[in-house]
């Protein structure tokens, strides 16, 4: 695969023209009048044997695309043998679950809607549809070995569906090196297989640009900010973009906001209020979510006061557990609902059992831990004050006390029988493997289940609908 010449950075002390040579992917960010649009063009000139343009926008969406679109679908149909023709079809009927792409025995396109007894064409493709056909369409029909630049890649796709189209048009061009040039911080900043290329900044009288190769997935806050402008609320999140479920299971269950991934669950709440703050400067709607944890109820109604949102659930693993959504994947897997969502509750109850103790031990910790912060957090005028209020924290503090409390609930949700209680309590990273949902439903393993959960919601059809719904009656 050939190396991509890029145009002239003036980063360094003398502007010449820089390669990408290892990434097959890569996203053009930047903020308006930083020349980004110029600098896609420039690529397109400085590679131009190996060049392959896509852009619903140029091709005239929503007005004359149907034309391009029927060309481009009509040029794949009509070889004699028709590889391309299954990859379209396998890529728009996984995109678009419930519709389905056919050939007429005389290599007519034919199209049916979710309903299934009704055929339609291009013209009644909603903007959505068409718009994605266009772009699998165009990149099957891209030369072999290809430099594939697209622009506006979100452009009039549901937010739920344009991870999935774009991830199974990649796998279908592995010969193709891709650079999508947006401003959508979701799809830049929720695919760490792309790296970014960010411009800064354009000279148009030395016709070069500043600009910043980004290769791990991480959108720097300024980068961020710039790309929000005035578009979707933020939602902060735990995690980061490179090993953590948050961004990939939120930014499906939530596609009106745009999710920013901050690590530690203090710089989410910290962030959150700082954003709000500032409000009336930027105009963006800022949110944060965290994991329930150990929190008290009390905590909970807090930081829920505070624009953060906490779910009935200990941690996000929790959520994989949760009856409503382990009912729709076997439902979705072909396996019988209510016998499935038993045996996962019987696996997690008969292992919170056995973990009581330890799990009311830790409770009980971070109880102590927060109110040891809360009562030292006083002004002392000596060493010995401090010393004598040490020494009485334990007659304040109670923590046997605390402990029989929360182990007395703890086993009453235990003998009750009370699922969504443990759930909320059960903080165990290694209990989403232990429950075996995964193989109740029949994946070859936990990722599998969880991409599983992930994928079905990638798309607008009642099954995403429902699990979406589903997750998010954890958060109300």
């Amino acid at each position: 695969m050939k190396s991509v010449i890029l145009p002239p950075d003036t980063t360094g002390s003398s502007p010449s023209p820089r390669s990408l040579r290892h990434t097959r992917l890569y996203t053009l960010l930047g903020g308006n009048g930083s020349g980004k649009s110029l600098f896609m063009r420039e690529i397109m000139r400085l590679n131009s044997d190996d060049a392959y343009g896509i852009s619903a926008v140029t091709d005239g969406m929503p007005g004359t695309l149907a034309g391009s679109l029927a060309q481009l679908v009509y040029n794949i149909a009509a070889e004699e043998n028709t590889p391309r023709f299954t990859t379209l079809k396998e890529i728009w009927e996984e995109t678009f679950p419930g519709n389905s792409i056919s050939l007429t025995p005389d290599k007519a396109v034919s199209i049916t809607n979710r309903s299934g007894n009704d055929t339609i064409g291009y013209p009644r493709l909603s903007r959505g549809e068409k718009a994605a056909l266009y772009y699998i369409a165009a990149a099957l029909s891209a030369p072999e070995d290809s430099l594939i630049l697209v622009d506006s890649p979100t452009l009039f796709v549901h937010p739920t569906a344009v991870d999935r189209l774009w991830e199974k048009i990649e796998r279908a061009r592995r010969d193709c090196r891709f650079i999508y040039d947006t401003n959508d911080a979701n799809f830049a900043s929720g695919h760490t297989r792309r790296a970014a290329i960010w411009i800064q900044d354009y000279n148009a009288c030395a016709h070069t640009w500043r600009y910043q190769i980004i290769g791990n997935g991480e959108l720097p806050d300024e980068l961020f900010l710039q790309m929000m402008g005035s578009r979707r609320p933020i939602l902060f999140t735990e995690g980061d973009t490179s090993h953590s479920i948050d961004i990939r299971l939120y930014s499906v269950v939530f596609p009106e906001f745009t999710i920013k991934p901050l690590g530690s669950c203090d710089k989410v709440i910290e962030s959150t209020r700082s954003m709000q703050s500032l409000r009336a400067m930027h105009h963006i709607d800022s949110y944060g979510l965290v994991d329930r944890d150990r929190r008290s109820d009390a905590e909970v109604e807090y930081l829920r006061e505070k624009n953060i949102l906490v779910p009935e659930v200990a941690e996000v693993e929790n959520i994989f557990l949760a009856p409503g959504v382990v009912a729709v994947m076997a439902e979705i897997r072909g396996r019988n609902a209510a016998k499935t969502v038993k045996a996962v509750r019987r696996e997690v109850m008969h292992k919170f059992s056995e973990m009581l103790d330890a799990q009311a031990l830790q409770h009980t910790r971070h109880r102590m831990k927060r109110d040891v912060e809360r009562k030292i957090d006083a002004r002392f005028t000596c060493i010995t004050a401090l010393e004598l209020h040490i020494k009485s924290l334990i007659k304040k503090l109670r923590p046997r006390e605390t402990y029989d409390q929360i182990r007395a609930q703890f086993k009453k949700m235990a003998e009750g029988g009370d699922y969504e209680g443990v759930l909320r309590v059960f903080n165990h990273k290694p209990l989403l493997t232990g429950s075996c949902v995964w193989r109740m439903l029949g994946y070859s393993g936990l990722d599998d289940y969880i991409n599983g959960v992930i994928g079905s919601m990638r798309g607008e059809g009642e099954n995403a609908t429902r699990l979406r719904t589903e997750i998010r009656k954890l958060f109300t």
